[in-house]
């Protein structure tokens, strides 16, 4: 077995279909699977449902790698594949009963007290359920650039769409996300 941590996705990809070992594409899960999973954790909106959607786009990814042409970044292609797989997951849901609401990480405080953790629990409620209230393609543009932090250009290529259409899904989903939340008293 060859040491893996030294080469890039590229030569990861290459060694992969060169040989077909499987720690070239284990390679690739490890050092991608946290971003993919905080990719999608947002649009699914469920501990449980981001692991499943996850393990999903890694599937996808072992399946089709050999057609990965290489004419974009792996990471662009990997980000699509995996908002591809959220938003058939989101289908595929919309045809079933809604899973429950998961609890949203609490805000940091150095000494939180019962009130503030109330506060924080509260709020974090609050902001989930703004978010389920977008349509898949507004919670995937504001996902991809206000959660993780993506590129305008590198996120329109993960949602297939123009940047022009990506800003718009963005400032609507904003805009929406907004209004619920002052309409909830928070500003």
């Amino acid at each position: 077995m060859i040491d893996t941590d030294g080469l890039n996705d590229s030569e990861l990809i290459g060694g992969f279909r060169e040989s077909g070992e499987m720690y070239y594409l284990d390679a690739l899960v490890r050092r991608h699977i946290g971003k993919v999973r905080s990719m999608v954790y947002p649009m699914v909106l469920n501990d449980s449902d981001a692991d499943d959607v996850t393990q999903e786009v890694f599937l996808r990814v072992a399946r089709s790698i050999g057609r990965f042409r290489g004419e974009a970044k792996f990471t662009s292609w990997l980000h699509r594949v995996a908002m591809n797989t959220a938003m058939d997951f989101l289908r595929s849901r919309s045809r079933r009963p809604a899973d429950s609401r998961c609890e949203m990480p609490e805000l940091p405080d150095p000494q939180p007290g019962p009130a503030h953790l109330a506060a924080s629990r509260e709020l974090g409620a609050d902001i989930h359920d703004a978010l389920s209230e977008l349509s898949p393609r507004l919670r995937a543009a504001i996902t991809m650039i206000a959660i993780q932090g993506m590129t305008t250009r590198d996120a329109a290529q993960a949602c297939g769409c123009l940047p022009a259409t990506l800003s718009w899904r963005v400032h609507q989903a904003r805009k929406i996300l907004r209004e619920r939340l002052n309409h909830q008293g928070i500003s």
